[in-house]
């Protein structure tokens, strides 16, 4: 028998077409489970992805923290209808432009919950460099269709996302009532970090101290977790490395007129309840980065 042939017989040119087929089938099946693989992670991503999303906007698979597929197919008509139209939010916001255009240079702003995007066409109409992130891709949809520089995400992974002290100021309307302790303290402090040296953070929120909407007004979206007294969020600010903070009071109610012929102690009197029932219905607080992370 020649050296070269197969101890069973086999002729060495059979052995040889035998094994490169089953390397053949290796390399298919390494393939497959490549493929697999791949889109294991693509799934696991996006479950990922939609739990971060949640988790920043403060809500859960669970229809009893306010989500759920029949909310989110009504939330644009919601938001309509209780936010107001996107002219009279774009009104509201028009007072902090004196704020934006003393800060804004090369870094622009973010804002973070853009929603429909009143807050990033009011900048750009202003020719502020401006950019937002939302959970919801009708929002997000919508304002690409426009023109606007949205993305679909949650919250804290795009700050975490941007470089370190790259951004001039972030904003956040009614967003931080949507969130948990942690998750509010985690956004802020990734917030700080995507913040330039003396960048703003801005944050507004309903005001608890007008008793109308501590017992009732904050109640009409079911995605709030739990209203923030100014007090608290100021510190809660503060704890992160923010300094100069200032908390400022927004949008009081059209009180009604006093009766006519009210003593001074009736009249005083009646100035608190009309403050605590008619008073700001909103708050905002800017806080400035510090350096170094000291308080």
């Amino acid at each position: 028998m020649s050296p070269s042939a197969a101890r069973d017989g086999t002729p060495p040119r059979a052995r040889e077409v035998d094994l490169e087929r089953q390397v053949t089938n290796l390399g298919h099946a390494v393939d497959e489970l490549r493929r697999l693989v791949g889109d294991t992670q693509e799934r696991l991503q996006s479950v990922e992805a939609e739990l971060r999303s949640l988790q920043a906007s403060g809500g859960s698979s669970s229809a009893a923290d306010g989500w759920g597929p029949r909310f989110a197919a009504i939330y644009a008509d919601f938001t309509e209808h209780f936010r107001g139209s996107t002219a009279e939010v774009g009104a509201k916001l028009e007072g902090y432009l004196p704020d934006v255009h003393r800060l804004a240079g090369p870094g622009g702003v973010v804002d973070l919950g853009c929603g429909r995007g009143e807050w990033l066409t009011l900048l750009r109409a202003t020719g502020v460099a401006a950019r937002g992130v939302d959970a919801n891709p009708d929002f997000v949809a919508a304002g690409r269709a426009r023109g606007l520089d949205m993305e679909l995400g949650d919250a804290l992974g795009y700050l975490q996302a941007l470089p370190p002290d790259s951004v001039d100021m972030v904003t956040a309307f009614h967003v931080i009532e949507h969130l948990a302790t942690e998750d509010l303290l985690a956004l802020l402090a990734a917030a700080r970090g995507a913040l330039r040296p003396g960048g703003c953070l801005l944050l507004e929120t309903p005001n608890p101290t007008n008793l109308v909407m501590a017992a009732c007004d904050f109640y009409n979206d079911p995605t709030h977790r739990s209203p923030l007294p100014p007090a608290l969020t100021e510190y809660l600010v503060s704890t992160q490395g923010f300094g100069d903070i200032e908390v400022r009071p927004l949008h009081p109610k059209a009180a009604p007129p006093a009766p006519p012929g009210d003593q001074d102690s009736c009249a005083q009197l009646g100035g608190h309840v009309v403050q605590a029932l008619f008073g700001p219905q909103d708050y905002a607080v800017l806080g400035y980065k510090l350096p170094g992370g000291t308080r």
